[in-house]
């Protein structure tokens, strides 16, 4: 098997597993395009004085809120423990898709520069195939 053909197989192997990611894209299912966070809060009073007396016995109360960009802003909405495992479970489902998504580019990115190789073999093969006319 010569170089081009090498490189041929090795193209449509990357086509399949592109097209694998690409299915994993679309069965995502629903998806929240934003990021969950997890913010401590101090206990009683909420002075800088106050925080630094109390040291590291002050109890801790973590919360979530979503994070995005919208519109060249960052909009931040603060989420109910209630509501936080099916916050959860959509962004997650986000971040899932956002991998899969760099998956595909890359994988692209790599096809191209095959083709790229592919083409200048064959410009090679026109050099020599003109200069013995």
């Amino acid at each position: 098997m010569d170089r081009k053909q090498s490189l041929m197989y090795e193209i449509s192997k990357l086509r399949q597993r592109r097209q694998n990611a690409e299915r994993r894209c679309e069965m995502t299912g629903k998806i929240l395009p934003a990021c969950l966070i997890f913010r401590a809060r101090v206990k009683g009073q909420r002075s800088l004085q106050s925080i630094k007396a109390m040291g590291s016995t002050v109890e801790y109360k973590s919360y979530g809120y979503l994070t995005c960009f919208y519109r060249g802003r960052n909009i931040y909405k603060y989420i109910p423990q209630n509501e936080m495992e099916n916050v959860g479970k959509l962004t997650s489902a986000y971040r899932l898709f956002c991998q899969n998504i760099q998956q595909v580019r890359e994988l692209n990115k790599r096809i191209v520069e095959l083709l790229d190789q592919i083409g200048e073999i064959q410009k090679e093969e026109i050099k020599k195939g003109a200069s013995d006319i």
